[in-house]
């Protein structure tokens, strides 16, 4: 039968096994940061960084961009469609048409990250559109974005890992407690 220390320790490295394996799940944060870019043909660019490191998400991304013109005619949601050879950047299959637009950008995995924007779109930059995978860079400036939002969840890993500790704890402690009982005569 097992010591005391031997139990603690178990129990111990267990915890620190669940806490370390999801603080390196996420070692480059929890929240994506984007940038709308610009606008390339009338098709919005979109940057995705790690909001704790800076650099380009290089996982596969779900994200939207919807866009409302001036007069309030609104666009979207439009799919990311990632730029090839530029690991981080996005665009969309539809362009948009000339006029000043209002452009939001939202990822939903691998983490939540949200961006708002403006863009002009000049009628000479609306072009045919061009092969997603072939976006160049952007021709028209956007403003910066003004919202970056964490949303909900962004300290789960850290929930998650001190949850598997507590219940680590908790069963040491109920064996202890048995072992206990069962040691003392009746």
């Amino acid at each position: 039968m097992p010591d005391r220390r031997s139990t603690a320790v178990a129990a111990a490295l267990t915890g620190l096994f669940f806490l370390g394996s999801t603080a390196t799940a996420h070692a480059h944060g929890d929240t994506i940061h984007l940038t709308v870019t610009g606008v390339s043909a009338g098709h919005p660019v979109t940057r995705a960084t790690w909001e704790d490191d800076g650099h380009p998400v290089k996982e596969a991304v779900a994200g939207t961009l919807t866009a409302t013109s001036a007069d309030g005619t609104s666009v979207g949601p439009w799919r990311f469609v990632p730029v090839a050879g530029e690991p981080g950047t996005f665009t969309t299959a539809e362009a948009l048409p000339a006029g000043h637009w209002t452009l939001t950008a939202q990822t939903a995995f691998p983490a939540l990250g949200r961006a708002e924007s403006q863009a002009e779109v000049a009628p000479a930059s609306v072009a045919p559109p061009p092969a997603a995978q072939a976006v160049a860079t952007p021709r028209v400036a956007a403003a910066p974005d003004t919202d970056t939002d964490g949303g909900p969840g962004a300290g789960t890993p850290l929930a998650i890992g001190a949850g598997v500790l507590v219940v680590a704890v908790a069963g040491l402690a109920v064996f202890r407690l048995r072992r206990r009982s069962r040691i003392r005569p009746s």
